[in-house]
C-alpha cells in the first residue's frame, strides 16, 4: 500500500484540503456581492425578497490546450451518463485494451491506430488510464463553484478495488478559473500480488482575457504496482476440474511474490501568449451593438518541466525465472530517474481579423534539455562501486534545439485544416522530424451535415532513450538504434443522420522498435527444463505496413439502441507486430425514464478479439514484450459478457454492473498467465455539486 506517513503525501492532502475548504470563503463573498448589487428600492427583508429562490447557476465549461501553440479545444465535462459504468475498466470502455486485470494495471491497445508516439520515460505508457499528459489535461470555467465527487468500487474486502476521485473549480471574476483534482486507486486485485495503489494531485490556474492568456498546472503521481508474473498454471483457468483442488482466484499460485514497480512524476506546464489587435463594433440586434477585440497577432511561449522515477524491487528470487544476473546482492533494487524541459518561443499571425486572413500561421524555435540516470555501467573490467558500496549513478544528457510551425484554419462552417511540423536543428537528435497534417470538410446530407475527414502523417523518431541504453539487476543493454521511420494516411467518413463513422487507416513503419522475450532454457530440479524470462529490445529493418478499418454502426428503435463498433487490422509482420484480425465491442440496451425523473439505461455488451499471439509483460521494465519464440501460445476467441443498470439523477450518476457474468466458459486470459478478473458485482457513483 501506499505509505500514508511520506510527508510529501502528506503535504499534498493538506494542501488539497485546504484548497477545497477555501472555497466555502469564496462563496461567502460572492453572495455579499450578489447582495449588495440588489436595486436600493428591494430591502432584503421584504417579503418580495423572501419568496426569491437563489438560483446557482450550473454552467461549466471544459477543455484542453496544445502543449505548443496554446490552442483550446472544447472537451466534454466528465459528467456524461451514458457509458459511465465501464468508465473504470482496465479494458477501457469499449475493451480496447490487453491488461493485467487489476483496475489501473499496466495495459496497451489492441487497436494498433490508437496506439501513441511511446513517449521518452517509456515507462509511463503502460498506464494511460492514471497518467494524464498535457494534451488531455482539462481546464474549466463555470459561472458557481463546482465540485465532482466520482467512488466506483467492485469485489470484496480482500480482491475489490476502491477508486475515489474529487475533482473542484471555481471562478474569480469571469477571466480567471483554478482548481484542483484528487485522484486515488486501491486495488487489492482478484489474483495474489496484484495490488495497484495510485495517487494523483494535480492543481491547475487559467486566465483568458482580450490581449493575454496563460494556462498553468502541476501534477503529481505515486504509483505502487505488485508484480505476480502471472499464475503459474493456466489450468486453474482452462481445467479447473483436472487440478488437485479447486481453488478461488486469489488461491492460484503465482510466479513472483514480494516485488514490485513504483513510480513517481512531478510535472509542470505554463503556456501564455499575448494578443495584439484592435476593437470592433458587431451587431447584437437591429438596435444594439457591442465591442469586441479582434486578435491580429500574438507572441506565444510555453514551457514544460518533468521529473520522474522509476524504482523495481524485489526481495524474493524465484528460480530460473531470470536468465541472467548484472548486479550482486539478494534484492533487487533497480532505479532510474529521468528529467525533461522543454521550452518554446513563438509568434503567431491570427485567423479571420479580416476576410484575407483565412487561416492562422505560427512559428516557434525550441530547445529541450533530457537527463537520463541509470546505474552505472562496468568499469575496468568488473562492476563499479562507491565508498558504501551501491552501485554508482551514470548520467546521460541531451540537448536540442528545435524549430516547427503551423497552419491552421479552424473558423467557418465547410472546411478546416492543420499541417504542423517540428524539426531538430541541432544537438543529438538533429535530423528528426514530425509533420502532421488533418483536413475535414462538412457537407449538407440528408438534413444534417455529415464530415469527411483525411489525417496523414510523416515521421523521423528516433526511438526512446531506454531502447538504446539500460541497466538493471536482470536487464541490460546499450544499443545504437537507427530512427524509426513512419507514414500513415487515414480517411473518415461520419454521417450524424444514419450513426455510421467508417476509418480506413494504412501506416508503413520502417526500422520498427519492440521488446521480445529472449529468455533461455535452464535446467529445473526435477531433471526437467523451462524457459526463462528475458526482456530485449529488438529493431525491425523491413518495411512493416499495417492495414486498419473500423465501423462504429448505431441503430436506434423507440427506446431500444445497439451500438456497434468493429475493427478489422492486418499486419505484414505479425510476428513483430502481432494484432487480432477483429476487435469488437456491441451493446444493446434500453434507454427510458422512471417517474419522468430518473434516466434509467438497462442493457447488456460484449467484448471480443479474434485469437492471436498476443504481447507478453515483463515485470522487470514494466512494459509489454513479444512472446518467446519457442513457446508461444494465443489467447481471444472468448466473449467478455456484462449487464448494467446505469442510472441519471440531476446532479447524480450511478450504476450496478455484473461484470465478466460468463466466467464458466474458463478461456479467460489478455495475454499469457493473465487471466481476466473473474465475475464480480461492480458499483460507481458521481455527484456534481454547484454551490
Amino acid at each position: 500500500m501506499i505509505n500514508v506517513l511520506n510527508p510529501r503525501h502528506i503535504l499534498l492532502f493538506i494542501f488539497f484540503a485546504l484548497f477545497v475548504h477555501s472555497s466555502h470563503a469564496q462563496r461567502i463573498i460572492s453572495e455579499l456581492e450578489t447582495n449588495s448589487d440588489m436595486s436600493m428600492d428591494a430591502r432584503p427583508d421584504s417579503a418580495e425578497t423572501k419568496k426569491k429562490k437563489k438560483i446557482v447557476p450550473n454552467d461549466v465549461r471544459a477543455w484542453t490546450v496544445d502543449e505548443k501553440y496554446g490552442n483550446m479545444s472544447e472537451a466534454d465535462v466528465d459528467t456524461l451518463h451514458h457509458m459511465f459504468m465501464n468508465t473504470d475498466l482496465p479494458e477501457g470502455i469499449e475493451g480496447h485494451y490487453n491488461s493485467l486485470g487489476n483496475v489501473g494495471s499496466p495495459r496497451q491497445s489492441r487497436i494498433y491506430m490508437e496506439r501513441p508516439i511511446t513517449p521518452d520515460f517509456i515507462f509511463i505508457a503502460p498506464f494511460d488510464m492514471f497518467f494524464v499528459d498535457t494534451d488531455n489535461f482539462r481546464f474549466y470555467n463555470t459561472k458557481s463553484p463546482f465540485m465532482n465527487v466520482t467512488y466506483n468500487w467492485n469485489g470484496s474486502k480482500n480482491t475489490g478495488s476502491d477508486h475515489v476521485k474529487v475533482l473542484y473549480t471555481n471562478n474569480a471574476g469571469k477571466k480567471f478559473n483554478f482548481g484542483g483534482i484528487f485522484d486515488y486507486i486501491y486495488g487489492r486485485g482478484y489474483y495474489d500480488t496484484q495490488s495497484t495503489s495510485y495517487m494523483n494531485a494535480s492543481a491547475w490556474a487559467s486566465y483568458i482575457a482580450d490581449k493575454y492568456n496563460f494556462h498553468f498546472y502541476y501534477q503529481h503521481n505515486f504509483m505502487k504496482t505488485a508484480e505476480n508474473g502471472g499464475i503459474e498454471d493456466e489450468g486453474y483457468i482452462t481445467n479447473p476440474e483436472n487440478m488437485a483442488r479447486e481453488l478461488t482466484s486469489n488461491d492460484i499460485p503465482t510466479v513472483l511474490s514480494q516485488t514490485w514497480n513504483r513510480q513517481e512524476h512531478d510535472v509542470v506546464f505554463f503556456n501564455h501568449h499575448y494578443n495584439i489587435g484592435f476593437y470592433r463594433d458587431e451587431e447584437v440586434d437591429s438596435v444594439t451593438t457591442k465591442e469586441v477585440f479582434v486578435p491580429v497577432s500574438k507572441i506565444f511561449h510555453s514551457v514544460k518541466l518533468q521529473n520522474m522515477m522509476r524504482n523495481h524491487r524485489a526481495y524474493k528470487e524465484t528460480e530460473n525465472y531470470h536468465s541472467y544476473t548484472y548486479l550482486p546482492g539478494d534484492s533487487t533494487q533497480d532505479y532510474t530517474k529521468y528529467f525533461n524541459m522543454k521550452t518554446l518561443l513563438g509568434v503567431s499571425m491570427c485567423e479571420g481579423f479580416n476576410k484575407w486572413a483565412m487561416f492562422g500561421l505560427n512559428a516557434y524555435v525550441g530547445y529541450e534539455h533530457n537527463r537520463f540516470v541509470l546505474p552505472d555501467s562496468t568499469r575496468y573490467g568488473g562492476l563499479y562501486t562507491n565508498k558504501t558500496g551501491l552501485v554508482d549513478n551514470q548520467s546521460y544528457k541531451e540537448h536540442n534545439i528545435l524549430v516547427g510551425g503551423q497552419i491552421i484554419r479552424t473558423q467557418g462552417t465547410t472546411v478546416h485544416y492543420n499541417l504542423d511540423g517540428e524539426f531538430v536543428v541541432a544537438g543529438e537528435d538533429v535530423g528528426q522530424f514530425e509533420v502532421d497534417g488533418h483536413a475535414e470538410v462538412n457537407i449538407p446530407l440528408l438534413g444534417d451535415t455529415a464530415q469527411v475527414a483525411l489525417n496523414a502523417s510523416i515521421k523521423n523518431i528516433g526511438p526512446s532513450f531506454y531502447f538504446d541504453h539500460y541497466h538493471s539487476k536482470h536487464a541490460w543493454w546499450e544499443n545504437e538504434m537507427e530512427n524509426e521511420f513512419r507514414q500513415r494516411i487515414e480517411g473518415v467518413i461520419d454521417i450524424p443522420h444514419t450513426h455510421t463513422k467508417i476509418t480506413l487507416g494504412v501506416e508503413n513503419i520502417k526500422n520498427y522498435c519492440y521488446f521480445q522475450n529472449t529468455g533461455i532454457a535452464l535446467p529445473t530440479s526435477d531433471g526437467k527444463s523451462v524457459v526463462s524470462n528475458n526482456v530485449s529490445p529488438m529493431q525491425c529493418s523491413d518495411n512493416i505496413q499495417v492495414v486498419s478499418a473500423n465501423l462504429r454502426q448505431n441503430f436506434k428503435l423507440g427506446i431500444l439502441h445497439w451500438e456497434n463498433d468493429i475493427t478489422y487490422q492486418t499486419c505484414s509482420h505479425s510476428d513483430v507486430l502481432p494484432l487480432p484480425v477483429v476487435s469488437l465491442y456491441t451493446n444493446l440496451y434500453l434507454r427510458f425514464k422512471i417517474a419522468k425523473v430518473l434516466k434509467t439505461e438497462f442493457g447488456a455488451d460484449m467484448k471480443y478479439f479474434t485469437e492471436y499471439n498476443a504481447p507478453d509483460y515483463s515485470p522487470v521494465i514494466g512494459m509489454f514484450m513479444n512472446q518467446h519464440q519457442q513457446k508461444k501460445e494465443k489467447v481471444g476467441n472468448y466473449p467478455l459478457l456484462s449487464v448494467y443498470a446505469n442510472f441519471d439523477l440531476k446532479r447524480t450518476r450511478f450504476y450496478v454492473m455484473y461484470h465478466h457474468f460468463n466466467q464458466s466458459d474458463g478461456r479467460y486470459f489478455w495475454s499469457p498467465n493473465y487471466p481476466m478478473n473473474p465475475a464480480s458485482i461492480r458499483f460507481g457513483l458521481s455527484w456534481n455539486f454547484y454551490d
